[in-house]
């Protein structure tokens, strides 16, 4: 009976000792000497850049004037005014994009404006498609770098892609920023370095017209990009390509950066509980490497909720040892202490930029922030798609 009962115990701190492990090797990958691509770079044929766009007048012509600013003639720059109600469409026009205007209220996501203008260039395909975000900008050579990666290794490739503090914002908003980095530049960093595969996040991601033609994205998946990244990992393991930069702002607005959050988040942990059990079976069984590391980072909870689930299971751990039982708790602490020392060692390298140490303080605030994430405003807002407001609209 003891030993059924430490087994019951036993599993989740193991459980958490592995994400935990996992996400430490990926901190420690950051740390190697980065992937290079460069002796597989080439230049990509005709490249299509395809910005999904919502009611984004105050902010759809900057961007669109820093992507016409890496184009060729033989390119082309596509927006989708995807039931819009201002004069997205009428800017991008005069921009000189293809503007394509969407209208049907019932399929509201960016997932069914990115589907619309797949549709539209079956006509006249291009090698490579790029997506990018409407309120996003293009550091110099990023889309010549990521499009050319995608069509030299015939793989979906992604841009490293980080949200930025803007001035106005407090000491909280570096915190996230903090948090955005030590995902999509540490971790990735880290994952693609070590095994050879990256998430896909959203904005910057280029796909050879090969992969892309066979994609069906019109779903009202709140995270579709880490939903893609999922499907592709089994057929065409996405790529990093961390010397293309692509770059945005948080809003300012506590309640603008309360829904952003709660989409991602309860839509990452949503998917992470749909798909990655069945991904690392299927990685183990093939002997899969890339689909076993893929699957566990998926399957990493947000750094404040994974925190929080391996507090609760040292917790509850604390129960075996009124029969002397110590290897669950011991397993739940060491994951606990990889948790705390891969962070700080990230912060260490590679985070003071985003959170300085003087702003290390806003870390309790932004815990605290979280409960208005999964409380009952946070999980109605990742319910449904809606847009966040940008700074230019207050």
């Amino acid at each position: 009976m003891t030993a059924l009962l430490d087994l019951a115990f036993l599993v989740p701190a193991f459980a958490v000792f592995v994400l935990a492990g996992f996400f430490a090797l990926e901190i420690a990958g950051a740390f190697l000497r980065p992937r290079s691509l460069s002796a597989d770079a080439k230049e990509a044929g005709p490249i299509a850049v395809i910005i999904p766009a919502h009611d984004e007048e105050a902010s759809i012509a900057a961007t669109l004037a820093g992507v016409k600013a890496q184009l060729r003639r033989s390119d082309r720059l596509i927006v989708v005014a995807d039931n819009c109600t201002d004069a997205t469409a009428d800017i991008a026009a005069a921009a000189g994009a293809e503007a394509l205007v969407r209208i049907d209220p019932d399929r509201r996501g960016k997932g069914y404006a990115l589907q619309f203008a797949l549709e539209a260039l079956k006509e006249a395909p291009p090698s490579v498609i790029v997506f990018i975000d409407a309120d996003c900008r293009l550091e110099a050579g990023a889309l010549a770098s990521v499009a050319g990666a995608a069509e030299a290794t015939g793989r979906p490739a992604q841009a490293l892609y980080l949200m930025r503090a803007p001035e106005s914002a407090g000491p909280q908003r570096k915190v996230s920023a903090f948090a955005w980095l030590l995902m999509n530049e540490v971790r990735m960093g880290g994952l693609f370095t070590l095994f050879d595969v990256c998430r896909l996040t959203g904005s910057g991601m280029a796909l050879p017209w090969d992969i892309a033609k066979d994609l069906d994205l019109a779903s009202g998946e709140i995270v579709e990009d880490l939903a893609l990244s999922a499907r592709l990992a089994e057929t065409a393991a996405p790529i990093f390509v961390r010397d293309a930069l692509v770059t945005s702002d948080f809003p300012s607005a506590e309640e603008s950066a309360a829904k952003q959050h709660a989409r991602w988040e309860h839509g990452s942990l949503r998917l992470a509980l749909r798909r990655a059990p069945s991904m690392l079976g299927r990685g183990v069984a093939r002997g899969d490497l890339r689909l076993v590391a893929a699957a566990l980072d998926l399957a990493i909870p947000p750094l404040t909720v994974f925190a929080a689930l391996i507090l609760a299971v040292s917790a509850a751990c604390l129960v075996p040892l009124l029969w002397g039982s110590t290897a669950p708790l011991a397993l739940s602490l060491s994951a606990l202490a990889l948790l705390l020392a891969a962070t700080f060692a990230a912060w260490a390298r590679f985070g003071r930029g985003a959170l300085p140490a003087s702003a290390l303080g806003a870390a309790g605030l932004y815990i605290l922030g979280k409960l208005r994430i999964y409380g009952r405003e946070g999980r109605a807002s990742s319910q449904r798609w809606t847009r966040t407001k940008r700074d230019a609209e207050r």
